[in-house]
């Protein structure tokens, strides 16, 4: 296990886990979601093969329809 901080708050994820897995792990539609890990933009073709590491600080934003 490694210890990553999801949007401020410490989280154990599997090691080897990469950001798609984290996204299913915590339900986020893949689609609807923007995904930073350490201040860099994970675009949806990297999220399968960017694999998370200790301490990473990784931040998921949920897009919100409306006006």
């Amino acid at each position: 296990m490694i210890t990553i901080t999801l949007n401020g708050e410490q989280r154990n994820v599997q090691n080897g886990s990469s950001v798609d897995d984290l996204l299913g792990i915590i339900g986020a539609e893949t689609q609807r979601v923007a995904v930073v890990v350490n201040e860099n933009i994970v675009y949806p073709e990297k999220r399968s093969s960017q694999i998370l590491q200790e301490n990473d600080q990784v931040e998921v934003l949920a897009f919100v329809e409306g006006g």
